[in-house]
């Protein structure tokens, strides 16, 4: 049996779908698997990755695995790690078994890392099986702005209906505390190259951080799965951070967030945690605000703000250099991988 491994090419993306579609058991207006995001996500160009970022393994011309490249910036201890996080991953069982594993194995080859985050449980037990470590936990934590919209929109409803509307009730009636004065956040339509000043490239030999740059972030701005948007944020007309945000649903997401190298105490992430979640509470189609990371200052932060912890997934990764230490973390945000905008309408809200 021949085998072919190599990128996908704009002229199979019908194809792509379709065999997507069969092995997710998706419909067609699943917002991921929607025509212009296939071609966003794997053919538009993305300013870390030169070239299709979409992936297949064929088997006598008939593919039989995929995997595309989400490229992703790590940095540790002033080292910077060409990553990989695979994004829709799936083969068939036949006509080649270990055909996903094989195209995994394959992409490996092609970065330093290959990162990870949490996974059906075959996936959970498949990557420690083939070389994958553990490193860290990302975790979700959830704000319900409006209940009522809520519990009007979620399509599902049990025994358990008012139990759930009056635990995200209680939260909501005493209200997220006040931004501070003089922090303030300005939308903008693209982020310019001077608020790369603000990217936190601070890491250690067990702490691997995700950075970012303003055309990364501009390239997230034109995702057609999600409604995104950027803010800068200063205090007393100072810079001092960034957040971005996506809107899919009646969900709101805080995606990433960061401050000015130097100017990071708790309080500084408590002010602009707040600036995040007051402006992603204010459009009234916002029943619930998401956020998601593993790094500890933005999970307290948070925390202590109102939200509550929704769900924690394993962080893998694949290092089949032996760059990194045991025992390392990773500090990853929502925009890191496609938490930022997968959707399904079926199930809308994490806290329901």
């Amino acid at each position: 049996m021949a085998l072919q491994f190599g990128p996908a090419q704009p002229s199979e993306q019908s194809a792509l779908l379709n065999f997507l579609l069969a092995i997710f058991n998706a419909g067609p207006t699943l917002n991921s698997f929607r025509p212009e995001v296939l071609e966003w996500k794997y053919f538009t160009p993305h300013p870390d990755w030169n070239g299709s970022r979409s992936f297949v393994l064929k088997a006598d011309q008939e593919i039989a695995a995929h995997a595309s490249v989400w490229p992703i910036r790590l940095v540790t201890n002033g080292l910077e790690l060409k990553t990989i996080h695979p994004l829709d991953w799936a083969a068939t069982r036949t006509p080649l078994p270990g055909a996903g594993i094989q195209i995994l194995m394959r992409m490996a080859a092609m970065a330093d890392l290959l990162i990870a985050v949490g996974g059906s449980s075959d996936t959970r037990g498949i990557l420690p099986k083939i070389g994958f470590k553990t490193g860290g936990e990302f975790e979700r934590h959830v704000y319900v702005a409006r209940p009522w919209r809520q519990l009007r929109t979620c399509g599902h409803y049990d025994w358990k209906t008012p139990l759930r509307f009056l635990r995200n009730t209680a939260p909501r009636i005493k209200g997220l505390p006040p931004i501070p004065a003089r922090w303030q956040a300005t939308r903008v339509s693209q982020f310019e190259p001077s608020l790369e000043q603000v990217f936190d490239e601070k890491s250690t030999a067990l702490r691997v951080r995700s950075v970012k740059t303003a055309a990364v972030l501009n390239y997230m701005l034109q995702c057609p799965a999600a409604e995104f948007s950027g803010f800068v944020v200063s205090e007393s007309n100072q810079l001092r951070g960034y957040f971005m945000l996506a809107r899919v649903g009646g969900q709101a997401r805080i995606v990433d967030l960061d401050l000015r190298t130097g100017a990071d105490r708790p309080d500084d992430w408590r002010a602009i945690s707040l600036l995040a979640a007051h402006t992603a509470s204010q459009d009234p189609r916002t029943a619930e605000v998401i956020v998601g990371t593993s790094r500890a200052e933005i999970r307290e932060s948070f925390k202590q703000i109102g939200f509550w912890r929704r769900r924690v997934e394993p962080i893998y990764y694949l290092d089949p250099g032996n760059r990194l230490p045991a025992g390392v973390e990773f500090d990853l945000s929502l925009i890191d991988n496609d938490f930022s905008f997968l959707y399904n309408p079926r199930h809308p809200y994490m806290s329901w």
